[in-house]
């Protein structure tokens, strides 16, 4: 039982650790009524990811999403810009931005951003 715990902690402390080695900005602004989403992700050079994005927004009229999906590779400084996005915002609006970042099936970023 002792070896699988420990097994286990490894397992989790390496997944951690790979995790880690990405950062993520969602790139957010509301400009003259539009959201914009412009996401960079930065890991090891050259690393082949794909990235799922959500963009919701409620509003009186009613809830929209946009969903968009992809892949990228990060150049020789180790960055890449995912796709942007766009909406018309309204200061009675609400939106919700989650972008996740996958190697394979592992996930390696995720980051959500939320207003108000």
């Amino acid at each position: 039982m002792t070896k699988k715990l420990s097994l286990l902690a490894g397992l989790l402390a390496c997944a951690a650790a790979f995790a880690a080695d990405y950062r993520l900005d969602l790139g957010t602004s509301v400009r003259h009524g539009t959201l914009e989403v412009a996401p960079r992700i930065t890991g090891p050079a050259g690393k082949a990811l794909r990235y799922e994005m959500v963009v919701t927004r409620e509003s009186q009229g009613g809830k929209s999403n946009r969903r968009q999906s992809g892949s990228v590779r990060l150049d020789e400084s180790g960055t890449a810009q995912l796709a942007s996005n766009s909406m018309s915002v309204s200061s009675r609006d609400s939106y919700r931005v989650e972008v996740r970042v996958f190697d394979d099936d592992q996930l390696v970023a995720h980051e959500t951003a939320r207003h108000p």
